[in-house]
């Protein structure tokens, strides 16, 4: 079976800092998820890495292996990935716009500032979050761009 090619996702995830470093320069799609001899895994299963972090050095992906490369550089990899591919849901609710996000609520604007802006912070709101683990900074960064409801 073919893995699934999503080349609008890859664009995405090429346009997000690395989870390494957090540089915005030289960033690769690194696909992630189980693959054999000669076969990709799914584009679903890509992150953002820089090029050195992905291929060329001596801490990156490509050298170390998912496992290592996860405990060197304190990374969930299977939750980053399940956090990336959310479909957050977006409502309208007192004049404001809403996202439903893992159980949460954000407010992303009002419907005044516009639909281009409300979806501006919810691609932030879904790339930002890198889940570490021991999360809690990555939490209140996020938190920061959009105001928690619940």
């Amino acid at each position: 079976m073919k893995p699934v090619r999503n080349p609008k996702y890859l664009a995405w995830i090429r346009t997000q800092p690395c989870l390494v470093c957090g540089s915005t320069r030289w960033i690769e799609a690194a696909h992630t998820g189980p693959h054999g001899l000669g076969q990709k895994s799914p584009d679903t299963s890509a992150v953002p890495l820089c090029s050195t972090h992905h291929r060329t050095g001596n801490d990156s992906y490509h050298r170390l292996g998912p496992r290592r490369f996860g405990e060197v550089h304190n990374l969930d990899l299977v939750a980053i990935v399940r956090r990336l591919n959310l479909k957050p849901l977006v409502r309208i609710q007192g004049g404001e716009f809403v996202a439903h996000l893992e159980g949460c609520q954000y407010r992303l604007g009002t419907i005044e500032s516009g639909i281009a802006s409300a979806f501006r912070r919810l691609w932030k709101l879904r790339g930002e979050d890198r889940l570490a683990l021991g999360a809690e900074d990555s939490a209140s960064a996020m938190l920061a761009t959009s105001t928690r409801i619940s």
